[in-house]
């Protein structure tokens, strides 16, 4: 039987805690999506606040209430989504403290193409997450625990079905997705949907006309590189070095774009180290020098040489 699931963890998490802590420039996203998070969970929470504030539950909470769980991360690759997908769910679990269930869909739930095998699949994942979230619901009182359901490369589940080409599978297959996204919808349970996706083009409009919330990602500004290289080489460089670092990782005459968050913490800091251990320090000649070698990752939709 295949594993419907890549991917189980429970937050509050230590490792999941400092990733999202380390994504930096995107405390607008956080801040927003830690709020529709908390109130998807448990929308008791804004209630509350409807009374404190007004003496009574607004009219319009009522129409938040009847809103999908389902919250769409869009963008350029490298540029955090499933990071933030995977952690943002830790300062909920630890605000709200309750225990949050992550689970990462596999896309083995695409299955061999055997008709019906998509959609059996998917609804067998939809239900599994339905039967747990089940569970941290109790009758009255806030969630006890929560569930959210990540799905990576969303666009190979929830493609268009208005492709010519799209075989009759899939399109049972995108089917299915509405029917779980909107049976949770019913159900009002504590569980978030996330669908992470590098081309929002090709997701189905009718997945995206149910997202409670569309947040779209972008490579970092000469700013935010600047932050992210002065974190990771903290004391080793002035500031004009990092400016200057933060300049060369970006669009220039041969490229329209710069370095992805992931190139610069995964690709340029560990290989300037690299290049300096065991026998000298790091330099700022050296740190030019690597980051005028490495090429950027070439936008989702770019072509020609990277």
């Amino acid at each position: 039987m295949i594993d419907v699931f890549d991917e189980v963890f429970e937050l509050p998490d230590p490792d999941k805690s400092r990733q999202f802590k380390e994504l930096v420039g995107l405390d607008e996203v956080k801040d927003r999506l830690i709020k529709e998070g908390r109130l998807l969970l448990n929308p008791k929470l804004l209630d509350e606040w409807s009374t404190k504030h007004h003496g009574k539950v607004l009219s319009a909470v009522a129409k938040f209430h009847e809103r999908p769980p389902l919250i769409v991360f869009s963008g350029d690759v490298g540029t955090g989504k499933t990071t933030l997908a995977d952690s943002f769910g830790d300062p909920i679990a630890r605000s709200e403290e309750i225990s949050v269930r992550v689970f990462r869909l596999s896309l083995l739930t695409r299955g061999k193409g055997a008709v019906g095998e998509m959609t059996q699949l998917i609804t067998r994942a939809f239900e599994e997450v339905l039967q747990l979230a089940r569970e941290g619901k109790a009758s009255g009182s806030r969630p006890t625990s929560a569930v959210i359901l990540v799905i990576d490369e969303a666009d190979a589940l929830a493609q268009s079905r208005d492709l010519d080409q799209m075989h009759h599978e899939d399109r049972a297959g995108v089917n299915a997705l509405i029917r779980g996204i909107d049976r949770l919808t019913t159900a009002e349970l504590p569980v978030i949907i996330v669908l992470c996706t590098n081309r929002n083009e090709a997701i189905d409009p009718a997945v995206l006309r149910r997202a409670a919330a569309h947040f779209t990602f972008e490579r970092p500004n000469a700013e935010q590189r600047e932050y992210v290289l002065s974190a990771g080489l903290d004391g080793v460089f002035n500031g004009d070095e990092i400016r200057r670092l933060a300049e060369i990782t970006g669009p220039n005459k041969t490229r329209n774009y710069g370095y992805t968050y992931s190139d610069l913490t995964q690709r340029l800091i560990p290989t300037v180290m690299l290049e300096a251990f065991p026998d000298r320090a790091i330099t700022f000649d050296l740190a030019v020098s690597v980051a005028e070698k490495i090429k950027p990752t070439k936008p989702f939709n770019a072509s020609g040489p990277n």
